[in-house]
């Protein structure tokens, strides 16, 4: 009985805890650069809560350490709140995707050539 409750307990509190994020990017790998290819096929289906977070020629600086994305790319927002990062890497498989990254940003810098870098 106890273990039964243990390991329920265990379950409900990874279910609870899932990692919200400002924005996401498929990838190629685990620890790869961002896939553009498959946010773009994640990003245009009609079902999908996401859209684009930077104008077409705009793309996020990836910095090795700090705040912001680890890959520079193009991410993708959530058009009804927070990304539930799991959530988000089951969806990149679908368009070969084998990983996903995520990363929150509360103040943004746009550079006029485009660039975009988190500054929290």
């Amino acid at each position: 009985m106890h273990i039964f409750t243990l390991s329920s307990l265990i379950l409900l509190l990874g279910i609870t805890s899932a990692r919200m994020h400002d924005y996401c990017a498929c990838q190629y790998d685990s620890g790869k650069a961002v896939n553009p290819g498959a946010t773009s096929s994640l990003a245009s289906d009609c079902n999908s809560p996401y859209t684009f977070a930077q104008k077409n020629w705009e793309f996020w600086i990836g910095r090795s350490s700090g705040s912001g994305p680890r890959f520079q790319g193009a991410y993708l927002k959530s058009t009804t709140g927070r990304i539930d990062g799991a959530k988000f890497n089951d969806d990149c498989k679908r368009y070969d995707g084998w990983d996903s990254t995520c990363f929150d940003c509360k103040n943004l810098q746009w550079n006029p050539h485009g660039a975009i870098l988190c500054r929290d």
